[in-house]
């Protein structure tokens, strides 16, 4: 661009004065071009170094990076294989992890959860879609003595408009007391669980 805007400039001066005028315009110019050529070279150079060596410039901020949460990791923790995660309204999480031999259940803040549960594998268990009907879905059952946490998933699969609907469900000697709805972040890893069937 530099150099097209000097030629330009060169041809109005060739124009618009005489001989003595012209070659003195011409020589400030190619001084101009020349200065310029010299800066654009040293700043190439400057950056073929710091491409070379990242670290040598000092001022140079460097990337923070943030720890992700649990509901952000779809594959596994320090907790176990995810199951199922998600925060509720109030932004607390409702989780699940295989642990191999046990199946962990969590509920309330991620930082100071209010319930935690290690279940013994062959105490929980699934209820698994069999492929029939409008409505996908799945769930897995945490008892705690009379008690039984049941995490579910579901979805109609006629309605693409329809968000997935996911909580925990509380039900206290088969009775259903109340239901937790997730609002974001959901996970969901329930399909093909190795667990006991849900005896309905």
């Amino acid at each position: 661009m530099f150099l097209l805007g000097a030629i330009t400039f060169l041809g109005s001066c060739a124009a618009a004065s005489g001989p003595a005028d012209r070659q003195d315009s011409v020589d400030r110019v190619a001084d101009d071009v020349q200065v310029q050529d010299e800066l654009v070279q040293e700043d190439i150079a400057a950056e073929g170094a710091i491409a070379l060596n990242p670290d040598s410039n000092p001022d140079k901020l460097k990337p923070v990076t943030k720890a992700p949460s649990v509901a952000s990791q779809p594959v596994s923790t320090d907790s176990g294989q995810v199951l199922f995660s998600c925060h509720t309204a109030e932004d607390k999480l409702i989780a699940l992890y295989d642990r191999d031999t046990v199946i962990k259940y969590v509920f309330g803040p991620e930082e100071q959860p209010e319930l935690v549960l290690d279940v013994p594998r062959e105490e929980a268990s699934t209820f698994q879609w069999q492929g029939i009907g409008r409505y996908e879905n799945y769930s897995i059952s945490i008892p705690n003595k009379d008690t039984a946490y049941i995490v579910s998933w579901a979805r109609d699969r006629l309605d693409i408009n329809q968000p997935a609907e996911a909580g925990v469900s509380v039900e206290i000697d088969g009775e259903y007391i109340t239901t937790v709805d997730c609002v974001s972040d959901i996970i969901h890893n329930m399909i093909g669980v190795d667990l006991s069937p849900t005896q309905l």
